[in-house]
């Protein structure tokens, strides 16, 4: 007998102006996004690319309800304050590079993340929300089963984690690094929850971190 599975997008917003920096951007700065990636996303949309869903979670930060309507126009969608961004205090804003040289950044690198920024967001404080995330969508598969296929467009970093606790280290996708705009398809199990299967969606074009426009950026 085959288990009954959920049809669940995660779907990173669109790139901004820092993300070309490759700077950390977490929840205190509101950006919107780059013209460029707004256009990629209206194009997926206007060629069908993308999937029908019944349901959509957004995080509050500009960048991700942006993306959203653009991928969903005229969609209602529920704003999900446990979507937004880790924040990442005083080092939001720098750059991978700026801060290699500062111990408690190493220590964050080393642990996958189990090191508080300063000023930032506890990994105590952040693995309590995602969880928050993952209870809302067993809730969810288990009260109102016709409300899937279910999409959220959120932020990398919550991408990164869930992907981390929902699929196994020696499989694809394990830890995804989404590109802007990128998202995934996942089959979800419950008791426990769990992935069936996984792909990736919107990869039949050139995303904008691969063009030279991206490559070519250099920060100011």
């Amino acid at each position: 007998m085959n288990e009954k599975t959920q049809t669940v997008y995660f779907i990173r917003h669109g790139l901004t102006y820092q993300n070309l920096c490759r700077e950390y951007q977490g929840s205190k700065h509101n950006y919107d996004v780059l013209p460029e990636s707004a256009m990629l996303i209206r194009q997926r949309e206007q060629r069908g690319a993308v999937p029908a869903v019944e349901s959509l979670w957004v995080s509050p930060l500009k960048r991700a309800r942006t993306t959203a309507e653009l991928y969903f126009p005229g969609k209602e969608y529920e704003l999900m304050p446990e979507l937004q961004e880790r924040e990442f205090g005083q080092w939001d804003g720098m750059t991978h590079d700026e801060l290699l040289e500062d111990p408690l950044y190493q220590g964050f690198l080393d642990t996958f993340g189990k090191v508080t920024p300063p000023d930032g967001e506890s990994p105590e404080a952040f693995v309590a929300r995602m969880n928050i995330v993952l209870d809302r969508i067993e809730q969810l598969a288990t009260i109102s089963p016709e409300r899937f296929p279910l999409a959220l467009v959120f932020h990398g970093g919550p991408i990164l984690y869930l992907t981390h606790q929902l699929i196994p280290q020696d499989e694809p996708f394990w830890r995804h690094y989404s590109f802007g705009a990128g998202g995934l398809k996942l089959e979800l199990a419950f008791n426990p929850l769990r992935v069936i299967a996984v792909e990736e969606i919107f990869n039949d074009d050139v995303p904008v971190e691969k063009t030279p426009f991206y490559l070519d950026f250099k920060k100011s």
